[in-house]
């Protein structure tokens, strides 16, 4: 049983599952008999799948891709990256998975879910279980024992049910050389690239053509809202001499923070060396802290008494004006500050914020006056609306033209004729891996996909290709030579490679047909949409 699992440790079909069985369970935070009754997204054969499953799978998802990027991992990219729906996908085939190996009578006994217990090295010492350690990490991560026991049950079902999905996945010899073909294969390409600047001489646009430009295009050369406010700024560093900061408190922060003050080496920096550093954060923190309420004491009087400017000459601070500016391009002082924006474009004429805050300063803002999203009168912005008429109308002609050509050298006309013709120098690439970014053009993902299907009976692509600003008709000439010896010593690993697909692909087309049959049947019910959620 131990070797069954082993050897589909890296399945698709096991990796599927991780959202609820959690082989390694030091990941699963929380017993299941924590959950309660919640909100269904889904029924399947009578057993309800909560709401509660589904964000557990999810919170698994972002807290398993922040853990491996890191920093790098911005709100941006994590939405992207449509982790909700990949939660939500997991956790209805995760149950379709469990009930199918029902339905196929797939059992799981005692002595192979102790077995599967006994052999997890989380619960060895020296290379033998220890019952001391798996009840001391259960209680840790608020497990009990049968809820672990499940979850192995869960595995095992699951690893049985892969054996007999993957069971007669074959591949052959031909299939392993393709894919070596694929990856090793270099080409050499023939190419005509023809330039969208050099039509722009030749267009000479009509005012009434740049009027109906601008008409069809009016969200194109729109300004957004714009707003322009007064602030008054409270600095931290304007309070820091009426803070202070004892030794015992210097002492404390050190002691609670030395993984801060590491040197090269591992050794941590003495007291003495960084006492200052840490003197001068306490004090800025302590300063904030009474700007936010000097802050929040003038945001109370300038409220009451509408008195921004008045308040202002009389306790010595300046105000600050700013020009109109957008919610895209908050000026640089401000644009740190908390939820600046939204505070800023919230305000009505004449009306102050709540205090807003960033790393160095306190703010109370004013909105002095707002323009209205609006597309500016022609007159105002002719020339660009021409440039962009231009740009717009070159890139479309050279395109044109481009297919033209395309089109003439598929019905039988030489390359090396039409090149003379249009004046276009013809040039080649020289061998190169297809995928790559292409030599002395650069890198299309269309053409790159397309230049995998060209040979010598298909010479030409179906279209022609944008790259840096230039239209790219591209023609097959050769195919480099492969080494037979290299294919020979990677063949074993390109089968194994290959295999491992060609297993995922049936388990995740068997996953999909099943669950369509079971939804028709109406096994499975949705009861909450994904956009719902």
């Amino acid at each position: 049983m131990l070797e069954l699992m082993r050897k589909h440790a890296k399945n698709w079909l096991v990796k599927i599952l991780l959202g609820i069985i959690i082989v390694v369970f030091i990941f699963y935070f929380g017993s299941t008999r924590w959950r309660e009754k919640s909100e269904a997204i889904a029924i399947i054969d009578g057993r309800t799948i909560p709401y509660v499953e589904f964000h557990k799978n999810y919170q698994n998802l972002v807290d398993a891709y922040r853990q491996q990027y890191k920093g790098a991992l911005t709100d941006d990219i994590l939405k992207g990256l449509n982790l909700k729906q990949q939660a939500y996908d997991n956790i209805i085939n995760q149950e379709v998975i469990l009930q199918k190996a029902k339905d196929l009578g797939i059992e799981v006994s005692e002595e192979e879910i102790k077995g599967s217990i006994l052999s997890t090295p989380a619960f060895q010492r020296d290379g033998v279980f220890d019952e001391r350690i798996y009840n001391q990490i259960l209680r840790q991560n608020k497990m009990t024992p049968a809820d672990f026991e499940d979850s192995q049950r869960k595995l095992i079902t699951t690893v049985k049910l892969e054996d007999i999905i993957q069971s007669a996945v074959k591949v052959s010899d031909k299939e392993v050389f393709d894919l070596y073909r694929l990856q090793n294969e270099k080409i050499n390409v023939q190419y005509l690239s023809l330039s969208a600047k050099s039509y722009r001489q030749k267009i000479s646009p009509r005012h009434a053509d740049l009027e109906s430009y601008l008409k069809e295009h009016e969200n194109a050369f729109s300004i957004p809202d714009e707003i322009q406010i007064k602030y008054i700024s409270f600095p931290g560093r304007s309070f820091t001499s009426s803070v202070t900061v004892s030794d015992a408190e210097a002492t404390d922060y050190y002691n609670r923070n030395k993984d801060k003050f590491m040197k090269k080496g591992g050794t941590v920096a003495p007291f003495a060396e960084v006492k200052s550093r840490i003197v001068d954060a306490l004090k800025q923190g302590h300063a904030m802290r009474v700007a936010a309420l000097e802050a929040k004491k003038a945001h109370d009087e300038i409220y009451q008494r509408e008195n921004f400017d008045e308040f202002a000459g009389k306790s010595g601070f300046r105000v600050n004006s700013t020009n109109f500016f957008s919610a895209k391009n908050p000026p640089q002082e401000l644009r740190q500050a908390h939820d600046f924006t939204r505070v800023a474009f919230g305000l009505q004429k004449d009306e102050i914020s709540s205090v807003v805050s960033d790393d160095k300063a306190c703010y109370v803002l004013k909105l002095i006056a707002r323009k209205p999203a609006h597309v500016p009168a022609f007159n105002e912005i002719e020339k660009e609306v021409e440039r962009q008429f231009v740009e717009e109308e070159s890139a479309r002609i050279c395109k044109k033209d481009a297919l033209d050509i395309l089109d003439r050298l598929k019905k039988g006309e030489a390359l090396t004729k039409i090149s003379q013709e249009k004046g276009l120098k013809l040039e080649e690439t020289g061998l190169f891996m297809p995928g790559s970014a292409m030599p002395k053009l650069g890198f299309s993902r269309d053409m790159s996909n397309a230049l995998f299907q060209l040979s010598e009976k298909h010479p030409y692509p179906d279209t022609v290709y944008d790259i840096k600003g230039n239209v790219v008709i591209v023609k097959f000439k050769e195919r480099g030579k492969l080494d037979l010896n290299d294919f020979e010593a990677k063949k074993a690993a390109i089968q194994t490679l290959l295999l491992r697909m060609k297993k995922n692909e049936v388990t995740v087309s068997w996953i999909m047909k099943n669950k369509e049959v079971m939804i028709k049947e109406g096994r499975l019910k949705f009861t909450k949409d994904i956009k719902d959620i």
